[in-house]
């Protein structure tokens, strides 16, 4: 029983081997689908990182763009989700850099109106710098495993634990 899921399920969603092949030989359809696998993964991971919602389409955005522009680079399509992962990341470090940096001159010049009367400074509900940075490490460490697995194991995981009806 167990094995005609599996076979079915191999029929009716292509490898993203394939996937990929058919994307480099323009198959626009193709596109669409490595887009929809992929891009819970890219919205979630980009959420994780407490980016807002116009945030985390411009970076899918740009994750996707760089995909686009990298598939004839890919010798692993199997290890996508990796790349994705990776890549999702690094352009939320970009984001989170570019909105402290932004907001670095206004948080100085309000530092002394959030003073309490006991001098402490009210706290932020934002995570510390080393949070974040522990928490991409751990995401970082989980995407390096789950690419390395092979695509059935990881479809498993997904569907074990991810929840269709909201980013992960």
């Amino acid at each position: 029983m167990m094995d005609t899921f599996a076979t079915e399920a191999r029929t009716l969603s292509p490898s993203t081997t394939e996937l990929i092949q058919r994307c480099r030989r323009g198959d626009s359809r193709a596109w669409q689908q490595l887009v929809d696998r992929y891009v819970r993964l890219v919205r979630g991971t980009a959420a994780r990182h407490g980016l807002t919602e116009s945030e985390i389409d411009d970076v899918g955005q740009e994750v996707f763009l760089a995909l686009a522009r990298n598939l004839t680079e890919i010798d692993d399509p199997e290890r996508l989700p990796g790349w994705l992962a990776t890549t999702t990341r690094r352009l939320c470090w970009r984001v989170v850099q570019q909105r402290r940096a932004e907001q670095s001159h206004a948080t100085a010049d309000l530092a002394e109106l959030e003073t309490l009367d006991t001098g402490q400074v009210l706290h932020s509900s934002m995570p510390t710098l080393q949070d974040l940075l522990d928490g991409w490490h751990r995401q970082e460490l989980l995407a390096t495993a789950l690419g390395q697995l092979a695509a059935r194991c990881r479809k498993l995981l997904a569907l074990i634990f991810l929840d269709p009806t909201e980013p992960s």
